[in-house]
């Protein structure tokens, strides 16, 4: 009995042990390589779950299909202002030679005005182009009005004038020296008077013009603008004469005036001389400048009287003398008041001279008429009777004279 009841114990448990062994989970074991045919699976990866996110609110369609704004744009700064050179350069493309509408006048007219603003720093450019003496000349097209100025020059020579300061002042020295245009040495000389100390440098600068116009290098340009600065110099105490004389026969107008116009009648002798073919010039001019002095300066009246009793001036030339006896008066240039009437202008192509004269008997007092009346008079009595032209020259500026007496 006891052995039965042991072997069935032996068999349940057996029974228990494999069924316990079907249910075990079996590892995984490594191929052998005895057996490489034999592959392990992979182990899955393990799921992640996804972050926790914020709630998102809802957009609407029609919101999701439109771009999303633009950020304003961030502040640019401000352009470098243009170098001096560059502004030169640009003024410079106005050549003169095509007409200028106003968009070009008004942009030609900031750059020059930016130019001025730069002061100092600008003053090398502008002389870097002033010494190369070129110009652009705008008298007379069509739209230059609105630019201010009549040529690019004037424009330069303007702008160092506001400029002002040491670095200005030597500039315009050194194109006073180099240029070749009169009209610099006018307009520089103007500036430069006012500062009361260049008068030589000035000076220098007019002979060596005129030396190069006389040797006709300076192309034929008008050489006007010396010649009113010569005489404006005198005013200021500078000795002109022998300067004038030196050119009376190259611009033998222009000589003549200037030296009647000179202080104290500095300029008679040689206006005599020349009258008398002592000195190169045209004695006929030279005894037109004396006769506008005649009433004011004995040396001037007598040296005149002389001439024309002495037949040492022509009938025509004596014929010449009557209106500047009677009041007339020469200018060097256009008239400087067009509007008062009464002007004359004159062009003398040998030397290319422009001056203009102007009567002054409509002005003149009672005592000032009856004194032309007497010099009339005396010339009258010392011309020889042949001279027919002269004799009714003279009687037509009395009879005019006359009338104006009360």
């Amino acid at each position: 009995m006891p052995v039965v009841v042991i072997g069935v114990l032996i068999i349940i448990a057996a029974l228990g042990y494999k069924q316990y062994q079907s249910s075990s989970p079996v590892a995984p074991s490594a191929p052998s390589p005895e057996d490489p045919s034999r592959t392990v699976a992979p182990a899955p990866a393990p799921a992640t779950q996804p972050a926790p996110t914020q709630p998102q609110a809802s957009v609407p369609a029609e919101a999701a299909s439109k771009p999303a704004p633009a950020p304003p744009p961030s502040a640019q700064p401000e352009a470098a202002p243009t170098e001096p050179k560059d502004l030169v350069s640009g003024l410079a493309t106005l050549d003169g030679k095509q007409p200028i509408s106003p968009e070009q006048a008004q942009k030609w007219r900031e750059s020059l005005q930016q130019l001025v603003r730069q002061g100092p720093a600008s003053v090398p450019a502008i002389e870097q182009f002033l010494a190369q003496n070129q110009d652009a000349n705008y008298a007379g097209v069509s739209g230059a009005n609105a630019l201010g100025y009549n040529s690019l020059r004037s424009a330069m020579l303007d702008a160092l004038t506001q400029i002002g300061g040491s670095d200005a002042t030597q500039a315009m020295l050194q194109i006073m020296q180099s240029s070749i245009y009169p009209t610099d040495i006018a307009t520089l000389a103007k500036t430069l008077d006012t500062q009361g100390q260049y008068q030589q440098p000035i000076l220098d600068a007019v002979r060596q013009q005129l030396n190069l116009a006389a040797m006709d290098q300076l192309g034929g340009a008008n050489v006007l603008p010396l010649f009113q600065v010569l005489a404006s110099e005198a005013a200021n105490g500078a000795n002109v004469s022998s300067d004038l004389t030196q050119y009376s026969e190259k611009w033998p107008y222009y000589s003549s005036i200037a030296l009647a116009s000179l202080p104290e009648g500095a300029g008679v002798p040689n206006l005599i001389q020349i009258a008398q073919g002592n000195l190169a010039g045209n004695p006929s001019a030279a005894a037109q400048a004396l006769a506008e002095l005649a009433p004011q300066n004995p040396q001037a009246l007598n040296s005149l009287l002389d001439l024309a009793k002495g037949g040492q001036l022509t009938d025509s030339a004596l014929a010449q003398l009557a209106p500047f006896l009677a009041g007339r008066q020469f200018q060097l240039g256009p008239p400087q008041d067009p509007a008062a009437g009464g002007y004359m202008t004159y062009h003398i192509a040998v030397g290319n001279q422009d001056f203009s004269a102007f009567d002054t008997g409509g002005a003149m007092t009672q005592p000032q008429i009856s004194e032309r009346l007497s010099l009339i008079g005396q010339f009258l009595q010392a011309i020889p009777s042949a001279d027919v032209a002269a004799q009714d020259a003279l009687q037509q500026q009395r009879s005019a004279l006359t009338a104006r007496q009360k």
